[in-house]
């Protein structure tokens, strides 16, 4: 059974989540999907936020716990070549996709991790994230530091010992044209990493999309 958290209640989450809340045009229904995870983000940063859900930047994700995996992690496996994970949605008149996507490594301008939305009706929205402006390094470590809007921080920690850096976690959104979501079905999302060790590489903790309240039954709710 899914669970429902009042609008109060997400006002207040939201208000203690670090980063700003997105506006959306009325009221929207967040729905936390999970994925395949293949690795453990506390490994990293042992405050790492997790919950069903867990609100950051205003939005409720969905992060499991210690000692579970929790992370889908494109560093794990070969050190080269492309890594893909497909997450289902099957959800109509999707709005908005809430990310929180950080990098290892990397340098200014890299475009090396895409999205892909398929529609039904044959429809594919393509995303490309931008080291610098989308994402960055996950700790204060040398690799690419800084982001732009609508790209936000919404944790940041203290790194494993030696050498204590700081961490963060950022999240993303993507809006999408009527023509793309009207009348039509989000069947899923690909995320490519064509990265390599040393180089770049990129990993998921969250994805929540965000659908018009009155397309379906409520799970959680954010007002203007």
């Amino acid at each position: 059974m899914q669970r429902m958290i009042t609008i109060g209640m997400l006002v207040l989450m939201g208000g203690l989540a670090s980063g700003s809340v997105p506006q959306a045009h009325g009221a929207l229904n967040y729905l936390p999907l999970p994925f395949a995870y293949n690795y453990h983000n506390w490994e990293r940063d042992v405050n790492f936020p997790t919950g069903s859900p867990v609100v950051l930047g205003g939005v409720p994700f969905t992060i499991p716990s210690n000692p579970h995996e929790n992370t889908w992690d494109s560093v794990v496996g070969d050190a080269s070549g492309s890594k893909t994970i497909t997450i289902p949605v099957n959800r109509a008149n999707v709005r908005e996709v809430h990310t929180l996507f950080n990098c290892c490594w990397g340098s200014p301008g890299l475009q090396l991790t895409t999205l892909d939305f398929y529609w039904s009706g044959g429809a594919v929205d393509h995303k490309v994230l931008t080291a610098g402006v989308d994402i960055r390094d996950w700790w204060n470590a040398g690799g690419v530091d800084t982001i732009s809007l609508p790209t936000v921080q919404v944790y940041s920690g203290t790194g494993i010992p030696d050498p204590y850096l700081p961490t963060r976690v950022d999240k993303q959104i993507f809006t999408f044209p009527p023509s793309s979501y009207a009348g039509k079905t989000l069947e899923k999302i690909v995320v490519t990493d064509n990265g390599e060790t040393g180089v770049y590489r990129s990993f998921l903790y969250g994805l929540t999309v965000g659908i018009p309240a009155d397309a379906g039954p409520a799970i959680f709710m954010l007002l203007d």
